[in-house]
């Protein structure tokens, strides 16, 4: 092992065992999006338009610099690839943090440029694992009426059809879907969940729930009974390969996830204490520290702390709110915190240990996606310059 590699250890070591270093952080980079969906709960945000206060690139790197090391970066917006510095700002993050795992959801409408992005990142940082997210709600144009944006299907399925190819040069790239569990959709769902499996070549299938502020609030509306049946074709779904590492314990996680978001919300179970605003936090694009993306608690703006992540986490602001969630027993759907809280907190590591194994089982000697594709060969094609 080098010298370079042993540090990296020795971060992600640090950033999972040591209380007052941060683990978790949702950094979002801008709040400017294409599409204007009525279930997104950044839609007041989204509104607003393009913030002249927006984290410049030079901002977010003396935020990493500050940051120590992490295990986990999920990028967040708006969508994230209209920032054209998009791999420099995940880039600064790696260099200074070191992190272990990048993940960054999207529309998908950018193919180009996200093909892009995938090769500086992908090829530029061969230690840390990258997960690239499609949002898909629906099949065809089904999906263009649920996200109010015509031909966005197409567009979803040229991303696919150019990222998915590429896991076969880069073993440190994952591609999963997601989908938001809502009034609208949870009829549907399932179906184009098997719809997906049959026609696409995804890693991961995922759903979230309907969070937030969101711009109908009749979409919040639900019925439980139809995202436990999902919950359950998602745990027996076929399993392949992934070039994750760790993959079963990933996988496991986001399984127990799951798991525990059915206690809280159909069962209204308090699972266990929520770690957000202390190994978990949120960033807002104009430099606002927040515990997660549900409570309206503010910690403070980095700007006023010098960029310092762990002094606004040290305010008196922080260590009210993170008194509150433990005496208050938050809790709620937000899948984000409820994989921190898997994560760290050791009560749950024997089902944890149990799911892992079992996950190692079920992909034991199974090709990847790309290898049961047969798309290995169309990743040796030569790079496509950003056009979108």
């Amino acid at each position: 092992m080098n010298a370079a590699r042993a540090r990296r250890l020795w971060g992600a070591t640090r950033a999972f065992v040591d209380p007052h270093q941060v683990g978790y952080v949702i950094v979002y980079v801008t709040n400017r999006c294409n599409f204007r969906c009525n279930f997104c709960f950044y839609g007041e945000e989204i509104e607003k338009g393009h913030k002249p206060d927006e984290l410049t690139l030079d901002e977010h790197r003396r935020i990493a610099e500050k940051a120590g090391p992490l295990l986990q970066l999920s990028i967040g917006g708006g969508e994230p690839f209209l920032r054209r510095d998009l791999a420099a700002i995940v880039s600064a993050y790696i260099q200074a943090t070191g992190v272990a795992y990048v993940s960054i959801p999207t529309n998908g409408w950018y193919t180009d440029r996200i093909e892009s992005v995938v090769h500086d990142l992908a090829g530029g940082h061969p230690d840390t694992t990258f997960r690239i997210i499609l949002s898909i709600e629906a099949l065809g144009e089904e999906h263009d009426e649920v996200r109010s944006a015509p031909g966005s299907f197409a567009r979803l399925r040229a991303t696919h059809d150019r990222i998915g190819p590429l896991r076969a040069r880069y073993q440190n790239l994952v591609l999963d879907q997601n989908a938001t569990f809502t009034a609208r959709t949870e009829r549907t769902l399932l179906d184009t969940l098997r719809g997906l499996d049959q026609a696409f070549e995804f890693d991961n299938l995922s759903v979230t729930y309907a969070r937030g502020s969101v711009p109908d609030p009749t979409l919040k509306q639900v019925s439980n009974e139809s995202y436990v049946a999902i919950n359950e074709y998602l745990k027996a779904r076929t399993r392949l390969r992934e070039g994750r590492r760790l993959s079963p314990v990933v996988r496991s996680i986001y399984d127990l996830t799951r798991e525990h978001l059915i206690r809280t919300v159909v069962n209204d179970e308090f699972v266990s204490p929520c770690v957000a605003g202390s190994k978990f936090a949120v960033i807002s694009e104009t430099g606002e520290v927040r515990p997660c993306e549900i409570l309206p608690h503010r910690f403070g703006n980095l700007r006023d702390f010098d960029y310092d992540l762990h002094a606004v986490l040290r305010a008196a602001e922080a260590r009210r709110t993170r008194e509150w969630i433990v005496e208050s027993k938050c809790r709620c759907s937000f899948e984000c915190a409820l994989t921190a809280n898997v994560v760290w907190n050791p009560r749950h590591y024997p089902a944890l240990a149990a799911a892992t194994a079992g996950n190692a089982l079920r992909t034991w000697g199974r090709p990847s996606r790309v290898e049961q594709s047969g798309e290995a060969g169309v990743a040796a094609r030569p790079r496509t310059p950003p056009r979108s």
